[in-house]
């Protein structure tokens, strides 16, 4: 990944670029335990495309090609970075599982993701955060370096402790902040099955939900939504289901009875 050299190491982005396209500026790499926890906290598995916006000489796509077996894509803005990605992946013996490409975040199709890895600059990130929700599918995790998001909370946030700081003796170690989003499906609005009708509030993956079940005011003490999967709770009954398109599918449990329950979007 790309950074200036100031005291916060961040991504220059292709835009901060524009007034000089002849200026490269100088990049370090993201530290291998970042790279580790980072990939470790989206949970990442075989299964998953991981796309790295701003990949520098593509090392979290080769790690999470190499130590986690998925496949990688990065994208940067630095030709002879992304040349130097592919011959390192070609090198640890990744390059069939993952791909390079000379290309602009902002521009970057993402519908393809599960995971996706963000060391940029706030006001790219704040530009992103639109296209992460209008193309990531929900259940897509997005990692970030050192910055959250406006309005989103994270749905869990690590700090990394490097066992040797960069540039540095100080054997207490630089600390890195990471942080995970879990792309939430959308579910504000009205439900309703048979006998019953829920009202749900939505901030992100932040919720809240009214409602009445056979006749009687649900009392909601917990509810939440991780991805596709929403859970909502109170004294004796519980309920947990699926989100698809218009549908949650799911189980309503009462003590030891267990029955399936639909709703449909009103």
């Amino acid at each position: 990944m790309r950074f200036p050299i100031v005291a916060v190491l961040v991504t220059f982005s292709a835009f901060a670029l524009a007034q000089d396209s002849s200026v490269t500026p100088p990049f370090v790499t993201t530290p291998e335990e970042v790279v580790e926890r980072m990939l470790r906290l989206a949970g990442t598995g075989p299964r998953d495309t991981v796309i790295d916006l701003g990949s520098g000489d593509g090392r979290i796509v080769i790690a999470a090609a190499r130590s986690f077996g998925a496949r990688g894509i990065g994208v940067d803005i630095d030709a002879k970075l992304v040349a130097l990605s592919q011959e390192n992946a070609r090198r640890a013996g990744v390059a069939q599982r993952t791909e390079f490409a000379v290309r602009d975040a902002l521009k970057t199709d993402l519908t393809q993701a599960s995971v996706v890895t963000v060391y940029l600059l706030p006001f790219l990130i704040d530009q992103l955060q639109p296209k992460f929700l209008a193309e990531l599918k929900p259940g897509a995790r997005i990692v970030t370096h050192a910055f959250g998001m406006k309005g989103w909370k994270p749905d869990r946030s690590e700090t990394v402790t490097l066992s040797r700081p960069r540039g540095s003796h100080d054997s207490k170690g630089e600390r890195s902040e990471i942080h995970l989003w879990i792309v939430p499906a959308q579910v504000r609005g009205e439900w309703r099955a048979a006998g019953w009708r829920l009202r749900i509030h939505q901030n992100f993956q932040e919720i809240e939900v009214e409602g009445e079940g056979d006749g009687r005011t649900l009392e909601v003490e917990q509810a939440r939504l991780e991805g596709e999967v929403l859970r909502f709770s109170g004294a004796g009954f519980s309920f947990q289901g699926r989100v698809a398109a218009e549908r949650i599918a799911g189980e309503l449990r009462r003590g030891a009875a267990v029955a399936p329950l639909a709703f449909t979007r009103r």
